[in-house]
């Protein structure tokens, strides 16, 4: 499974359109366009030296991944999260990757290429923290989960996964933002879940996945 970029065009470059959305993504993601900001195609467009065009086209896709609110001839505000809508998302994370958990422990022999995968993604999540990158941190917890949601191999399943990306980024920037010091805490726990992922034991994995998220986000409903 790709991360938020995967609802861009793909090509042999950055395109202007990739361009566009990474740009404002990026600033949406690490907090530096804030909730309720207005923005417009031409102050996107006019920064980075494009057409209105493919600014348009970033929008719309940034409408569709939870980003932005499009209003017609007037701009886009930036979306807020508030408490209802981390939990809604948490929750929907928590369902997609307990199942995937569940598909894993019956196939023993794939578990061992998963974790090597596993791994490396925490080490570059430590490797981002350490440089005191929260955007390279952000994404790489994302594909951490990803990569087990991943084994589900529902396409479908693929693709909601994918579009929710960038507001899951969101989130998890919020957290690092807000206490630099649960960083830590929360790595050590994708070990512990990649350890119980390893050992094909489901329950210790839902259970550590349901704590991990609940205490992470500060979610004040059960998962």
């Amino acid at each position: 499974m790709q991360s938020s970029t995967s609802a861009r065009p793909r090509s042999n470059g950055p395109s202007a359109v990739d361009r566009a959305y990474s740009h404002v993504a990026d600033a949406i993601i690490s907090g530096t366009l804030a909730a309720s900001a207005l923005i417009t195609e031409g102050d996107v467009a006019h920064t980075l030296g494009l057409s209105r065009t493919p600014v348009r086209e970033a929008f719309l896709m940034l409408e569709s991944a939870g980003l932005l609110r499009l209003f017609p001839k007037k701009g886009a505000v930036v979306t807020a999260v508030d408490d209802a809508e981390t939990a809604d998302l948490l929750q929907v994370r928590m369902l997609l990757e307990t199942k995937a958990v569940q598909l894993i422990g019956g196939r023993p022999h794939q578990i061992e290429a998963v974790d090597a995968e596993l791994r490396a993604l925490i080490q570059a999540q430590t490797d981002a923290a350490v440089a005191g990158d929260l955007l390279a941190y952000a994404r790489a917890d994302h594909r951490f989960h990803s990569r087990i949601v991943d084994e589900t191999g529902n396409r479908i399943i693929d693709d909601i996964y994918a579009r929710l990306g960038p507001r899951l980024e969101r989130l998890v920037h919020r957290v690092a933002a807000r206490d630099p010091d649960s960083i830590t805490v929360l790595i050590d726990e994708h070990t512990v879940l990649a350890d119980h992922l390893r050992a094909g034991d489901t329950l210790a994995y839902d259970a550590a996945l349901r704590l991990h998220l609940e205490t992470g986000h500060r979610v004040h409903r059960s998962l």
